[in-house]
């Protein structure tokens, strides 16, 4: 699941621009998948329609609903891969962000111990 922009550092922007890639890309697919259910749906009612005529028509129907199916679960699959990609990159621009909250907090820390003592 890790990809090569994990081995390199990255601004916080190029990271909520790919957070934000990801989830467009993973609803696309989402939207396209549940088009293509529709779709294969419509394909088995006319196969079942079509078999008393034409038994050779109703089975290629089927066998493109099938196809169908198989692949609208890849789109499926693919989907969530993004979602959880993106669910990982943003996590790593909360904990880049709480790092530099800490960072400023001990900045501050320091300056208000050096004024007490002087």
């Amino acid at each position: 699941m890790f990809s090569e922009n994990d081995l390199v550092a990255r601004s916080k922007e190029d990271m909520a621009a790919e957070v934000a890639e990801l989830l467009a890309d993973a609803k696309r697919l989402k939207e396209e998948h549940e088009a293509a259910l529709q779709k294969e749906m419509e394909l088995r009612a006319r196969s079942v329609e079509s078999r008393p005529a034409d038994a050779a028509l109703a089975e290629k129907l089927w066998q493109e609903a099938e196809e169908l199916r198989d692949a609208a679960k890849e789109m499926l699959r693919v989907s969530m891969e993004k979602r959880l990609r993106a669910g990982d990159v943003q996590h790593r621009i909360d904990i880049h962000d709480q790092i530099e909250s800490m960072d400023t907090s001990d900045e501050v820390w320091r300056k208000a111990t050096g004024a007490r003592r002087s």
